[in-house]
């Protein structure tokens, strides 16, 4: 088990990016870079000469290169995708090739190293090359049912929320589209196949997991709670046996050295019920039977959540390590396998994503 003085966090937020290292009892955070206009004294840096406008949020955590710890690429909401050589003290744009720059979702395959980004509008590419050079997998919106896709705000527009890729398999890939069901590709993202209500699922589609010990079983989290398919997504059924209350969810977290054990966090509304005083009515749970029912977890969380979870992630050295970012702007873990949290960041602008690392 790493300990936790070796620890440290990348979190994503509506800022930029922070790097959040070990103090005590928490973390102490700093600006590594990418902000957004609005962050006090922002630093552009802006390496094509000019004014920057910004970069927004980096809603997905930024990817700590599997041969390279140094070497992180951060997905931005509206200048792509970033690379870092020298673990944040400077970046460069990485964007040869990709469309949109608009992410969303990024993955690195633990075994080829190939990266995968998912944008908005939705579309897939992918980089052999850590990111010098993306292709599109151009056969993605051709699909009939792309003119059913959309998203609730202006411009309506749909996205891939989230990659789901399996370690043991390259060539095995599922995207989550809000709003939109899920797409599936055998073929390493080159051509897809729609899941969507027709199989089961209901089609506002965050998260897709499979699991470790079996491909062929599959969690998705979605806005109105939490779906499994044992048949590798052909057909997929509600999974929500102690969620009734919480259906807005997060992300899943599994550890592959605990096959059984799933985390997730969910609001008891959708976002723009947020802003109201009652707020998101948020809980973290835990499943011990691979999402078939579900344990609210409550050691030292509050009894009632205002703000909504915004990431759920894990440590790949520590199995029983699970962190949750916030819309108020903390962060919070547990060490015990989600027995008891503690508050380790506060005051920053939406914790939006998390990258768990260690030095």
């Amino acid at each position: 088990m790493a300990r936790q003085t070796d620890r440290i966090l990348y979190l994503g937020t509506w800022d930029g990016l922070y790097l959040a290292e070990p103090n005590g009892q928490g973390y102490k955070t700093r600006l590594l870079g990418l902000e957004s206009p609005n962050t006090p004294n922002a630093r552009w840096n802006d390496h094509r000469g000019g004014r920057s406008e910004g970069y927004g949020a980096i809603r997905c955590p930024v990817v700590v290169d599997k041969d390279d710890p140094r070497r992180l690429y951060a997905p931005t909401n509206r200048e792509g995708m970033w690379l870092s050589e020298d673990g944040g003290a400077s970046w460069r744009e990485i964007n040869r090739g990709l469309v949109y720059k608009e992410v969303w979702s990024l993955a690195q395959h633990p075994r080829t190293g190939e990266l995968m980004v998912g944008t908005g509008p939705s579309a897939f590419f992918t980089s052999s090359d850590r990111g010098e050079m993306w292709r599109e997998a151009a056969q993605l919106r051709t699909l009939p049912t792309t003119k059913n896709w959309t998203f609730p705000g202006p411009p309506f527009v749909s996205h891939i929320k989230d990659i789901g890729i399996c370690a043991d398999d390259p060539s095995l890939v599922f995207g989550s589209i809000e709003e939109g069901g899920v797409v599936r590709s055998r073929d390493g993202g080159q051509t897809w196949d729609q899941i969507d209500e027709s199989n089961g699922i209901y089609d506002d589609v965050h998260t897709v997991s499979i699991m470790p010990d079996d491909h062929q079983t599959l969690v998705a989290t979605t806005g109105k709670g939490v779906y499994r398919s044992t048949d590798g997504g052909d057909t997929w059924t509600l999974s929500s046996d102690g969620l009734e209350r919480w259906t807005y969810m997060s992300h899943l977290l599994l550890h592959p050295s605990r096959p059984r054990v799933l985390f997730t966090a969910a609001a008891g509304s959708p976002p723009p019920t947020w802003p109201q005083p009652a707020g998101a009515n948020a809980a973290f749970f835990r499943s011990e039977d691979q999402g078939k029912s579900w344990q609210r977890l409550t050691g030292g969380l509050p009894d009632y959540f205002k703000a909504a979870p915004r990431c759920v992630v894990g440590d790949p050295a520590d199995p029983d390590a699970v962190f949750v970012g916030m819309t108020d702007g903390t962060a919070w873990m547990s060490e015990d396998g989600g027995e008891s949290f503690r508050c380790i960041v506060e005051g920053l602008n939406q914790v939006t994503s998390i990258r768990v690392a260690h030095r």
